[in-house]
């Protein structure tokens, strides 16, 4: 090879390089790879059913403490009026 050839060998070397690296691309998925993206499918799935459940939960304690606070203000209220002490 003589000087002014080595342009041309390393663009037909990096031309090469790359339409090898764009048919390894074009390649189909492979049966791991399919399975690895079902798996990240179902663990992407699992989690927003963790979440709804947490969210569900969440609601239900919400929900029970107004019920304790409201219970907590009648049974107040009452012994104001009985004139009974309650503890703090």
């Amino acid at each position: 090879m003589t000087f002014s050839n080595a342009p041309r060998a390393r663009l037909a070397v990096a031309s090469l390089l790359v339409l090898a690296a764009a048919a390894a691309a074009c390649t189909p998925p492979s049966q791991q790879d399919m399975q690895t993206a079902q798996a990240l499918t179902e663990l992407g799935e699992s989690y927003n059913d963790l979440r709804l459940t947490q969210q569900e939960l969440q609601d239900q304690v919400d929900s029970l403490k107004a019920v304790v606070v409201r219970q907590d203000s009648v049974i107040r209220t009452l012994a104001n009026l009985a004139g009974v002490k309650l503890p703090q």
